[in-house]
């Protein structure tokens, strides 16, 4: 709720709109940059990519069509990484580095994108709170404790809601065909 009237105040360029949003989410906004570019940047770099996020979502801000800012915010944050690592990061490998792909990976690689794109419909259907903490765990690979003390909660309470998200989704995936047999090499 609060997050609605944050947005429609934003939209009416209230800058206390968007003073609380810093305040609320620079934490955020500063890992999701920290995690997609781990090493790979100073912490005046970090500061300026995070203040650069902010300036993006005040500029874009009737741009918003959800009243959940973190997945919005989530967004601009990787894309300003990745904006930033293709500018400011060399990466060189030799030649002989390289593997090539034989025909066989095709199939594999195939299952891998339906089961990536199953499993984000799966975590969709979960509320805001668990998919959360499970894409901060699975996806930013944030600790237990990060999440905890980013989301006001208890590691405790992550680490449950993170038990309780997993079996949810093996049971969804089951019920769709994608289980495993416990004893399958008995």
């Amino acid at each position: 709720m609060k997050e609605t009237k944050l947005i429609i105040q934003l939209k009416k360029r209230k800058t206390s709109a968007l003073e609380c949003i810093i305040e609320m989410y620079t934490p955020y906004v500063s890992t999701i940059i920290k995690n997609a570019l781990r090493g790979y940047i100073s912490c005046e770099d970090m500061e300026e990519l995070t203040a650069d996020v902010f300036l993006s979502l005040w500029e874009h801000a009737d741009d918003i069509r959800s009243d959940h800012l973190s997945g919005y915010l989530s967004a601009i944050s990787r894309t300003k990484a990745l904006n930033y690592m293709r500018r400011n990061i060399v990466i060189t490998e030799n030649i002989e580095d390289k593997v090539i792909i034989s025909d066989d990976n095709v199939e594999d690689e195939t299952v891998k994108r339906e089961l990536s794109e199953i499993l984000k419909e799966v975590i969709s259907d979960f509320p805001e709170k668990e998919r959360e903490i499970m894409l901060r765990f699975y996806y930013y690979q944030q600790k237990v404790s990060e999440i905890a003390d980013d989301m006001g909660i208890n590691d405790s309470t992550v680490k449950t809601k993170l038990f309780r998200s997993r079996k949810a989704m093996r049971e969804k995936l089951e019920k769709r065909g994608y289980g495993y047999e416990e004893n399958k090499f008995e």
